[in-house]
């Protein structure tokens, strides 16, 4: 009876009289704790109705940016067109200076001959002019020489002969020189002929510049 009670026994009461552990709650394979703390919240997050932000989103107008993207795609064919014209306008442009630049290259050539035909021609005259006047005195002499007697009358015929071989040469150097002028004026002709081709070819060419700087203009104005 006065056995001394050990600790346990004091908690637990007498021996085989122990209370029993009470034994613990099984729960599923998350637990009961996780559908407690877990489960409830997740619901209720994907539950939540949509946002003011997300319902007054307005709807895009699917339509007017098709019809702003064709509009724009024309705009960007007629400028594009513009720019073709542009550069088709500034060949023409650049046809026609090349064109003149030949056309004042031949014109230049054509005033060179031509003055060089005038200057042989001037020359021939001058030689015509001297072979006359060599003549001329060639056949004055040659009047007065049957009045002359002896070794005199026959250094007139030697004067006479020697102005006379003289004018022929004289008529010579003046037909060269008119040979020479006739040439220089037959490539200042066909320089001539080739500066005037060159300048109608220049003249069309620009004029073609025109008329596509023209429709440029009014396809840019129509345009805008």
């Amino acid at each position: 009876m006065n056995k001394e009670l050990d600790d346990d026994d004091v908690f637990y009461g007498s021996g085989k009289s122990k209370a029993k552990k009470e034994p613990e709650k099984k729960s599923g394979v998350y637990g009961s704790e996780y559908k407690s703390s877990s489960s409830e919240p997740r619901q209720q997050e994907y539950s939540q109705p949509a946002t003011d932000s997300q319902a007054s989103e307005p709807e895009r107008d699917i339509e007017s940016e098709i019809t702003e993207t064709r509009r724009e795609k024309a705009h960007a064919a007629e400028y594009h067109d513009i720019a073709v014209l542009r550069q088709r306008a500034a060949k023409h442009s650049a046809e026609a200076a090349r064109l003149f630049k030949k056309y004042r290259f031949e014109e230049a050539a054509m005033v060179k001959y031509t003055q060089g035909a005038n200057k042989a021609r001037r020359k021939a005259e001058k030689y015509e002019q001297k072979a006359k006047d060599a003549s001329a005195k060639a056949d004055d002499k040659q009047a007065n020489v049957q009045y002359l007697e002896g070794g005199k009358a026959e250094r007139t015929r030697v004067k006479i002969a020697k102005l006379h071989a003289k004018s022929a040469k004289l008529k010579s150097k003046a037909s060269s020189s008119m040979a020479h002028g006739a040439k220089l004026s037959q490539k200042a002709a066909a320089k001539r002929e080739k500066a005037k081709a060159y300048h109608e070819q220049s003249k069309i060419e620009e004029a073609e510049a025109q008329n596509v700087n023209k429709r440029a203009n009014k396809l840019q104005k129509t345009s805008s």
